[in-house]
């Protein structure tokens, strides 16, 4: 019993320090979600993204509409909540209070980094579900993680969380409503695409009598984005994917960033990103025809998930992301000292990359440490350990 009270406690001081970080760090890509949450409620969705640039003051919407849903219920929680103060301050006597001011101080940063800080939980219970205490505690622990969702206030465990739940249903059998919930990442953002391939061939492999089932994801997908009236093919391909930048990296310590460095766009390095990713795709997919079992899924997904990370072009310092929350299960699964090390020494190399260039807290000494020797063992670093992983899971199958 004490110990059940223990880990209430920790997850709680686990919710209030996040709090605390996302009330003192205001990224500009908060801006663009506030913006985008406001616009959806003061334009409507219908032709949401059709608006000309001049209507957006920071950058026209380039987010699939699953996130502008998110964008504007957080925008709406927070008048809400701000309505609700503002009632109670002429209404009850315990007002006026200093609430008013806090509110209208922070909260729009509560608001719009809450659906993160919340799907932290939703994926530690994923990792609770298929591993142990143990390991959901490292996960709410690890700084990164921590410092994507609640200081930056990305979206990424959103995703993240939708996708995990997706493979917990496809682990318990529950195939329709596993193909539901990835649809809903998939069109919330694009971050766990990579994964899409290996989880359909797996569907086939496991439940080819079932494989009817994989039409929800699509389906649901166009249901969601039904109310704005947009060409789902065509915001994709001209909108989202391409991005706002068309360098090889943008960020990211990687292959890529070591071949040209940051911000270059050289031709050959959209060619090699296929070819590398190619081989990885061909391996994985072998991989599982060989042993069609659920954790050779997962193991090839977190490779994949990671080489994408490591090989594409345009990728963000956050697209390491969809690792962490597969990895941290596949320490339960396999318990090796060897993967210990490499997630431990991972998580340190993200933290350093996700501090690049936004410098929050900002620290003119930690600054100091990105020189371009750093940056590039950093690069090697990473891929060294994937390599090593890749032999670990190539050497089993």
């Amino acid at each position: 019993m004490i110990k059940k009270y223990l880990f209430l406690f920790f997850l709680i001081l686990m919710f209030v320090g996040r709090l605390f970080l996302a009330i003192n760090a205001k990224h500009g890509d908060m801006y663009n979600n506030l913006d985008w949450g406001y616009g959806a409620q003061r334009l409507g969705l219908f032709h949401f993204y059709e608006w000309p640039k001049e209507v957006w003051p920071h950058s026209r919407p380039n987010q699939p509409p699953g996130s502008i849903y998110l964008h504007l219920a957080s925008v709406s929680f927070y008048k809400s909540i701000e309505s609700m103060i503002k009632w109670s301050n002429d209404k009850l006597p315990v007002f006026p209070s200093k609430l008013v001011w806090w509110w209208s101080d922070h909260g729009e940063l509560i608001a719009i980094k809450l659906p993160s800080i919340l799907a932290d939980f939703v994926i530690a219970w994923v990792v609770y579900r298929l591993s142990n205490k143990w390991l959901t505690g490292l996960y709410l622990l690890n700084p990164p993680l921590w410092y994507d969702s609640s200081f930056w206030g990305q979206t990424d465990s959103v995703v993240a969380a939708l996708s995990m739940l997706s493979l917990y249903y496809l682990n318990k059998k529950q195939l329709a409503r596993s193909a539901i919930v990835m649809g809903l990442s998939l069109i919330t953002k694009a971050s766990w695409a990579p994964m899409v391939l290996l989880y359909g061939v797996y569907f086939l492999l496991k439940h080819f009598n079932k494989s009817w089932n994989l039409f929800f994801m699509p389906l649901i997908a166009i249901l969601i984005s039904l109310p704005f009236g947009v060409n789902l093919i065509d915001l994709y391909l001209n909108r989202i994917l391409p991005g706002e930048t068309a360098f090889a990296s943008v960020g990211a310590f990687n292959f890529q960033h070591l071949l040209w460095g940051q911000f270059s766009n050289p031709p050959q390095a959209g060619m090699l990103a296929m070819i590398l990713l190619g081989i990885l795709v061909f391996m994985a997919i072998r991989g599982l025809i060989k042993r069609p079992d659920f954790w050779t899924f997962w193991k090839w997904s977190i490779l994949l998930l990671w080489g994408t990370f490591l090989f594409n072009v345009r990728m963000h310092e956050r697209y390491l992301y969809p690792v962490f929350p597969m990895l941290t299960v596949f320490l339960f699964v396999k318990r090796s000292k060897v993967l210990n090390t490499v997630y431990a020494i991972l998580s340190g190399a993200f933290l350093f990359n996700l501090y690049y260039k936004w410098w929050a807290p900002g620290n003119l000494w930690l600054q100091s440490f990105y020189t371009d020797f750093n940056i590039n063992m950093v690069s090697m670093v990473g891929l060294l350990l994937f390599t090593i992983l890749i032999v670990s899971v190539y050497e089993k199958n």
